[in-house]
């Protein structure tokens, strides 16, 4: 009798999960809005908390996703500019820099020409 009780539970365990599993095969894929959403709700709570200082606007996403030096989900590319540590700023804000993007808190987002020629 066990058998029984242990085949019908593994039976409708295993239509179970194929009914609940199988519309994220069948294409109700989270879409990339909400993706995007989820990024900058992150970004700007981290910014509440004092964690993200990025000089770009809007805010990389590289430092937040743990792309570069600084730990996942901050950055301190403003900062680094601010205190002259231009090598520690990412990709990201070099290169909006680059296009006149950037906006340091110091008012100045000149980047070391040595290291970013």
């Amino acid at each position: 009798m066990r058998k029984v009780y242990f085949f019908l539970f593994s039976f409708f365990f295993l239509i179970a999960s194929i009914y609940f599993v199988k519309p994220s095969l069948t294409g109700n894929a989270i879409s990339s809005d909400y993706v995007i959403a989820t990024l900058e709700k992150g970004i700007t709570q981290a910014k509440a908390e004092g964690v993200y200082e990025c000089c770009i606007e809007p805010a990389c996403t590289m430092c937040y996703l743990g792309h570069w030096k600084f730990e996942k989900g901050t950055c301190y590319c403003d900062k680094a500019i601010r205190e002259g540590k231009t090598e520690d700023v990412c990709p990201e804000c070099k290169k909006a820099q680059d296009i006149g993007q950037c906006e340091s808190s110091s008012g100045d987002c000149v980047l070391n020409e040595e290291i970013y020629g």
